[in-house]
This record gives structure tokens, C-alpha cells and sequence, in this order.
């Protein structure tokens, strides 16, 4: 029977189907950086034992494409079926897990010389760890997690990034929310967990310091200086000890204990470490002996490291310029792998980064200004910052299409742009992202430093004042925004605001071309008939329609959508037509369509509107940041999951009141937390 490392390498791919053998794609924990991190010591540890395996045709190798890991095929390992049966006869440790882990956790690591101090550490409230880039901060974490599961716990595991913000945190987690106190009611007794806590943005990290300090059992993880310390122990990550730091070691070497003494424990350094290189003097810099022997040793592979040097958030493989030499940098343990893509190891990345100048970021941006996607948007804009170059000009191009799904992003090279030299355009591009992203404090301060009424009129509205007049020179476009805000700002079954159809009556088309009159004649014909339907006024709701019929046709999509709307109203749920109703409204898609999900509520006892409603989905993530009316009906869908608790009621409630304010509803927003209130 084989033993020692065999035995391990042989459990770790046990783990893994037979249907891998051939597959074209296969995942990086069959390769030997995979399984060197899986089972905690240095890749060369591994050389013998996988050789002896092959010679004993326990397991195979052969080439194949990684998933997540680059273009170039790589060798892999696949146990065979004699392998698999001389497993049976190795016990691997289990434990029965209880609790269970959510969100992006790293890979689960053989953890060596950590038990003791995961003990101490598991049960702390407000806990951070800290320490040197590679001293096992993350792995750490991962293992504390791991202990709370077994011990029946809950776990939200979610690393940081410059630009993510606490929302993109929250849905990290795996939680549908928006609201911090949505979230905070939802995850009592619950453990969550950030792992780079030092990459936030100080545009995001006001809202993150306010969230953390609230919620009850948070663990995280930050190099020094610390964003966030008050009101948490402080954790220095000290190295191991020699008798745990020689084992990740190559049992081949003589010298050991002296490589652990020399590299101080730090058990990334052990990693990077190479037989044939010099080791540093006792107590020497950790960063020079990286830039002194570890990078010297590099050939053309020094390319993709000085590109991901520079980069502020992992990226895909297929993105890189020089991706070609990413296995190399791999084999050097240089890397570090995400669900997201891959980065450099941040002791790596903070030594080389500043050797790289001024002119390396602009070659860079050159290159990403090449690339599609909001991603590339998001890196070219950083590398133009950085290279001190024209960002502004750049931020006014692409601020509509980001705000729809990086806003975080935005907001955060927006935040940085003003930092170095604040302009009135992006003062004012500032104060409509924070008032399209519902932070009041912050869109107040950008508004400040310009003049801007437009804006200082959808602030006042954010803040909660319902009294705001509109502009007396308000234009047609905001007349029409006016009125639909009005008729949507109130809960479900109460009566619209009575201002509608005047705001409606003072949009002067006159001066409008023929094309664009039909545009808004017709918006105006949609939220009369809205209003008319709320107050019951079936024959002018009717006469409208029949008008519209006049300038379309009759299987006009928006027509029949109206028609169906009418009807639901006005029919009984006990009538024998309403079952046909509901099946017209679900065989729809869109927004529009959940509107009239949503009418058939107000129609239903109960049981049945419980019923209809686990079946309505919420409109997606893209759509709540880009369409305001995507987050008001997101609103009344957790009003309602609140109303018939078909969720948690009180973070059903206070996410409703979230996206009421967000969307520019105070008075929605403000029933709707008399309501809350109750809850408590």
C-alpha cells in the first residue's frame, strides 16, 4: 500500500471523475501548481512521488487544456482504476459538515502548523488578520471558515477588489439584496468573511466601515496600513514554525531547516523558492531577495509579470498580451487564481510595480483601449490615470454604458480622477453616478463645487423630500419622468398622486418634429391610462386605448399589454376568466410583463396572490442599475415577499424601502418604513 505523499496525491485525485481522463478541458487542481496548493508544500516536493505513481501505473499524464488557466495545453493527472482501488484501503480524514459555505472561497489547502491558531481565532466577533503579502492570510481564512462549517455554522466567504463596492460584496455572498440593513437582519447568526480588505476604494469604503461595524461576527483579512481597524482585534499572521515550515519542503534536501531559517517561514517565499538560487542572509529583506533573485531568474516571462504588475483587479487569461508565458510564472508559484481570472502573488506584484514607470501605463492603456467590454473600459481608464494622461475625456465616453454594470468601477476611477485634479464635468459626472447608485452624502458633496438644479432637484428627491417642486422650466423629458415618478410613488392598492395628469397638461409639444411628437404623445397616452386604471375610470382608460389603436393597429405588443391591464382590474378573481388572465400575464417577458404579474396581486385573496407571487422573478442585476423602473418594481416584488412572507418580512421590507429611495419614491419609501417599523 502506498503511503506518505503517494497516498495523499492518490486521495486528492480520487476525488475527481473518471470522465476526466479525456476531456478536453480539465480544472488547474489536476496540474501540479493545483495540487502543490492543494496538499501545502512546494512543487517540487511532488516531482518523486507523482513519477513513482506513474511507474506504478496508479496514476497517468498527459497534456491538456486547464480551464481558466490560458491557451497553452498543460500536463495533467488522472488516477487510474488501479489507483482508485488502492484508495479504498486509505483512510482519509472526513468530518461531517453541518453548516454550510456561500459565496467565492479560494481552493481548500492542506494547512500545516495553523490548527491551533484557527482554534483561537474561529470564535472571535470582530476579527482582522493581518500580516506580509504570502504569509497565508487567505489560506488562513479558508481554514477558519472550513472549522465554523464543521461546527454548524454559516459562512459568506467574499474577497475584495478596487472596484467592487458592499453591494458587489452582498451578491458575492450569494445574497440578493442591495440594503445593508436587509442584509444585516438576513445574516444574523451567520459568520461573513473579506479577504483583501486592503483593495477597497476609499470611494466604497465609508458604506463597507458603516456595515462591518454593525454586523455581528465579521472575519477579514488586510496588509497594512489597515482601512478599517476600530472596533476589531487586530491579528499579525506570524510565520510557521521551522518543524511545520520544512515539511512544505522537498524531502530530498539536506538543508532544510536552514532554507526555512533564511526565508523566515514565510511560506509563499518557501513556495518560490528554487534549489539552485542563493538564499537571502538571515534577517534580510523578504521584497529584496524577491527582486534580487526570484525576478532575476525570470527570462521572457518578465513580460506578462510587468503586465500583471500593473494591473488592479485579476483578470481572464485570454486578456493578457503576453499570455503565452503564463504557465512559466505559474511553475514559479507566482500566481494567484480566481473564478474571475488570475493576478500575481501581491509580494510579487509590490516589488516589480515600482521598478515599471509612467510610460508602462500608457503602453498599457494603448493596448486596453484595443480590448471590448466594460472590464477593458475600467483597466485602460487606470492605466491613463496612472500615466497622468487625459481620463477626464475618456470617463465623459463611456460613464452612460459603465453606470449600466460597473457603476462600482466608475465611481471609484471617478473618485480617483477628482483626486488628482477636480474639474466641474466631473464633480457633476460624480454627483449623477452617486444619485443614480442612491448615496445622497456623496452627491451632495460633488454638487457643492458646481451649479447643477437638475441634479440638486433628483437629490432632494433622494433625500427624501417629497414636497420638491419641479423646475418652472422643466423640459418635456422631465415632465414625463415627473409624472411617471409620481404615479409609481406611492405602495400598491394606494391612490396615485393627483398632480399627474396636471404635469402631464403643461408639456408643451409644439416646437417638437413629427417623429418625436408621436414618441411622446404616445408616453403620455401610457401613463394617462395608468392613472385612469388606478382610479378605476374604465371608460377614459377605454378611449384612450381606442385612440392609440388608431395610430398603431390592434396586435400593437404595448396595446394588448394595456388591454390586458384593463381587464385584469376589472375582473374577480373568482371569475372564470381570471385563470386565463393569470396565464396571458406569465406567458409574457420583460418588464412590462411583471407589471401585470404584479396587478393580479391586488386582485387575490391570500393564498392565491402567495401563490402567484413565488412565481414572479425579480427583474436581473443589470436591470435594476440601468432602468429606474426595474428597481421599482424590484421594490413592490419585496414588498410583497414581505406582505405574504414568503421571505424574510423585515429584509424583505427594508430592501423595498432601499430601492423606493434609489428610484426616486420617498413617499413609497416613507409608508413602507412606517410599516417596517411594525415589524420590529
Amino acid at each position: 500500500m502506498v503511503t506518505g505523499p503517494e497516498a495523499r496525491i492518490l486521495a486528492r485525485l480520487a476525488t475527481f471523475p473518471s470522465s476526466l481522463n479525456s476531456a478536453w478541458d480539465v480544472p488547474r487542481e489536476l496540474c501540479l501548481p493545483g495540487l502543490s496548493e492543494y496538499l501545502g508544500v512546494v512543487r517540487s516536493a511532488l516531482h518523486a512521488p507523482l513519477n513513482e505513481l506513474v511507474k506504478k501505473k496508479l496514476i497517468t499524464e498527459r497534456k491538456a487544456h486547464v480551464i481558466g488557466g490560458g491557451s497553452r495545453r498543460r500536463k495533467v493527472y488522472h488516477i487510474t482504476e488501479a489507483g482508485r482501488a488502492e484508495c479504498e484501503g486509505i483512510e482519509a480524514p472526513s468530518a461531517k459538515k453541518v453548516g454550510e459555505l456561500f459565496g467565492n472561497p479560494p481552493n481548500q489547502t492542506f494547512l500545516r502548523g495553523r490548527d491551533l491558531l484557527i482554534q483561537e481565532l474561529k470564535d472571535k466577533k470582530k476579527l482582522i488578520l493581518t500580516g506580509l503579502p504570502g504569509i497565508g492570510k487567505t489560506s488562513l481564512l479558508r481554514g477558519i471558515a472550513d472549522e465554523l462549517v464543521r461546527d454548524g455554522k454559516i459562512v459568506r466567504f467574499a474577497t475584495m477588489e478596487s472596484f467592487k463596492d458592499i453591494v458587489e460584496i452582498f451578491s458575492d455572498w450569494d445574497l440578493n439584496f442591495s440594503s445593508e440593513t436587509a442584509v444585516l437582519n438576513s445574516t444574523k447568526n451567520e459568520v461573513l468573511i473579506i479577504d483583501e480588505l486592503q483593495e477597497i476604494s476609499l470611494r466604497h469604503l465609508g458604506r463597507l466601515e458603516i456595515f462591518v461595524g454593525k454586523a455581528e461576527h465579521v472575519i477579514m483579512a488586510s496588509r497594512a496600513p489597515l482601512p478599517i481597524s476600530e472596533g476589531f482585534e487586530i491579528i499579525d499572521v506570524p510565520p510557521l514554525e521551522v518543524a511545520d515550515a520544512v515539511e512544505l519542503l522537498p524531502p530530498h534536501l539536506d538543508n532544510r531547516e536552514l532554507v526555512v531559517q533564511r526565508l523566515g517561514g514565510h511560506p509563499l517565499a518557501l513556495q518560490m523558492h528554487d534549489e539552485n538560487s542563493d538564499l537571502p542572509e538571515a534577517g534580510a529583506d523578504l521584497q529584496e531577495w524577491v527582486k534580487d533573485v526570484v525576478l532575476s531568474n525570470l527570462g521572457d516571462e518578465i513580460k506578462v509579470l510587468d503586465e500583471l504588475s500593473l494591473l488592479p483587479v485579476p483578470v481572464p487569461c485570454e486578456f493578457l498580451q503576453h499570455e503565452q508565458y503564463l504557465l512559466e510564472l505559474d511553475d514559479f508559484a507566482l500566481l494567484r487564481w480566481f473564478e474571475s481570472g488570475v493576478e500575481l502573488h501581491h509580494l510579487v506584484r509590490n516589488v516589480r510595480s515600482t521598478m515599471l514607470s509612467k510610460q508602462d501605463h500608457a503602453n498599457a492603456a494603448n493596448y486596453w483601449s484595443q480590448l471590448e467590454g466594460d472590464l477593458a473600459r475600467l483597466v485602460e481608464m487606470h492605466h491613463v490615470l496612472n500615466s497622468e494622461g487625459d481620463v477626464e475625456s475618456l470617463l465623459i465616453r463611456n460613464a452612460e454604458s459603465l453606470m449600466v454594470r460597473s457603476s462600482a468601477g466608475l465611481a471609484a476611477l471617478i473618485g480617483d480622477a477628482i483626486f488628482r485634479h477636480p474639474t466641474p464635468s466631473l464633480h457633476r459626472m460624480a454627483a449623477m453616478v452617486a444619485i443614480e447608485r442612491g448615496e445622497a452624502d456623496i452627491a451632495s458633496e460633488h454638487l457643492s463645487n458646481i451649479d447643477a438644479p437638475d441634479l440638486e432637484y433628483s437629490l432632494s428627491l433622494l433625500q427624501g423630500n417629497f414636497e420638491v417642486e419641479v423646475p418652472n422650466d422643466a423640459d418635456l423629458r422631465l415632465l414625463l419622468s415627473e409624472a411617471t415618478r409620481r404615479l409609481d410613488d406611492r405602495l400598491p392598492g394606494n391612490n396615485a398622486n393627483s398632480e399627474v395628469i396636471q404635469l402631464l397638461e403643461k408639456i408643451d409639444i409644439s416646437s417638437v418634429d413629427a417623429e418625436m411628437k408621436k414618441v411622446v404623445l404616445v408616453a403620455i397616452a401610457h401613463i394617462r391610462h395608468a392613472w385612469f386604471v388606478s382610479e378605476g375610470n374604465w371608460d377614459e382608460a377605454k378611449y384612450i386605448r381606442e385612440n392609440l389603436e388608431s395610430l398603431s393597429h390592434r396586435e400593437d405588443p404595448q396595446l394588448k399589454a394595456m388591454n390586458l391591464r384593463a381587464e385584469i382590474a376589472q375582473t374577480s378573481q373568482n371569475s372564470p376568466s381570471f385563470e386565463k388572465l393569470i396565464e396571458s400575464a406569465f406567458s409574457r417577458t420583460g418588464l412590462r410583463a411583471k407589471m401585470l404579474q404584479l396587478s393580479l396581486l391586488e386582485k387575490c385573496d391570500s393564498s392565491r396572490a402567495e401563490s402567484i407571487l413565488k412565481k414572479i422573478e425579480l427583474p436581473s442585476s443589470d436591470s435594476q442599475l440601468n432602468l429606474t423602473s426595474a428597481r421599482r418594481i424590484a421594490a413592490m416584488i419585496w414588498y410583497y415577499r414581505a406582505k405574504y412572507k414568503t421571505h424574510n418580512p423585515f429584509s424583505s421590507m427594508a430592501e423595498a424601502i432601499s430601492l423606493w429611495k434609489t428610484s426616486l419614491c420617498p413617499n413609497a419609501a416613507k409608508d413602507a418604513t412606517e410599516l417596517m417599523h411594525k415589524l420590529i
